[in-house]
């Protein structure tokens, strides 16, 4: 009687996973490419964004403190430290820079012989 309340074997779900990681094996795993406009878009999106973050952070600290210039200027540099930083991130994982910094020093012709 007990065998009858048992779970169905699982060879039937062993084989429509190991289905699915074949046909997803085939695929190119890679982000789908966006135009270079989109990706120098998100860039400046990224350097505006940490230039209005540090702005409103330093503005909002200087009415709290009562130091009116200081906290906004230093802020402001450092969120657009922060944009320039996260831009610059943005474009090297997009593949748009930073190509030519991966190559040899001798412009990454390859060994020579």
């Amino acid at each position: 009687m007990a065998e009858e309340r048992r779970p169905p074997p699982f060879e039937r779900l062993d084989r429509e996973i190991a289905e699915a990681r074949e046909r997803l094996a085939g695929r190119d795993r890679r982000r789908v490419r966006r135009s270079p406009y989109a990706e120098g878009l998100q860039a400046g999106i990224e350097v505006i964004g940490g230039l209005v973050g540090g702005g409103l952070l330093g503005y909002g600290l200087d009415r709290w403190t009562g130091l009116r210039p200081l906290f906004l200027l230093l802020f402001l540099v450092l969120g657009g430290a922060a944009g320039l930083l996260n831009a610059y991130r943005h474009l090297r994982r997009s593949g748009l820079l930073g190509e030519e910094e991966r190559g040899d020093a001798d412009g990454g012709e390859g060994p020579r012989g």
